[in-house]
C-alpha cells in the first residue's frame, strides 16, 4: 500500500512539473535545461523559489522510465503565466533532489541555484555528484 501510494505521489508531482512545461511565444516564457551528468539517478525532483518564498515545485524523469544520462531531455518552460504580473524573475532560483532507482525519498537536496530569469532566455544547470559526495547544481555560464 505505501508503495502504491508513493508512486501516486511521485506520479502527481511529476505532473506539477510538467504544467511549468506550458507552451507559449518564446518571449512570454524562459526555459531552464538540467543537464544530469550523475549516474544512478532515475528522477529528479526540484523546488522553484522567489527570493526566500517558494514558487512551486516538479519533477523530472526519462519517460521510458530509465535511468536520467546527460542525454535525456529535462527542459523546464516557465510561461509567464506561471508568475504572478510583475513578478521580478532576477531572485529566481531552483534547488534539485536526485531519486535512485526505487527510492521512495530523496538522496540529498543541493543548494539553491540562483537563475536571474529573463523572459526570452534559456539558462543550463549542471547536476553534478555521487551519493558519498553528495550532490551540487550550478548555473552554466
Amino acid at each position: 500500500m505505501a508503495k502504491k501510494l508513493t508512486g501516486y505521489v511521485l506520479a502527481v508531482l511529476l505532473i506539477l512539473g510538467l504544467t511549468a512545461c506550458g507552451s507559449g511565444r518564446e518571449e512570454d516564457s524562459f526555459t531552464v535545461r538540467v543537464v544530469c551528468e550523475s549516474s544512478g539517478i532515475y528522477q529528479i525532483f526540484y523546488s522553484c523559489y522567489l527570493g526566500d518564498d517558494t514558487a512551486g515545485m516538479g519533477g523530472m524523469a526519462d519517460l521510458a522510465g530509465g535511468e536520467i544520462t546527460e542525454d535525456t531531455d529535462l527542459t523546464l518552460t516557465f510561461p509567464a503565466s506561471y508568475f504572478d504580473e510583475g513578478t521580478d524573475l532576477s531572485q529566481f532560483a531552483m534547488d534539485f533532489s536526485p531519486y535512485g532507482e526505487g527510492d521512495t525519498s530523496e538522496i540529498a537536496t543541493t543548494e539553491k541555484v540562483s537563475i536571474p530569469a529573463v523572459y526570452g532566455e534559456t539558462y543550463t544547470v549542471v547536476f553534478t555528484g555521487d551519493r558519498l559526495s553528495g550532490f551540487q547544481a550550478a548555473l552554466q555560464p
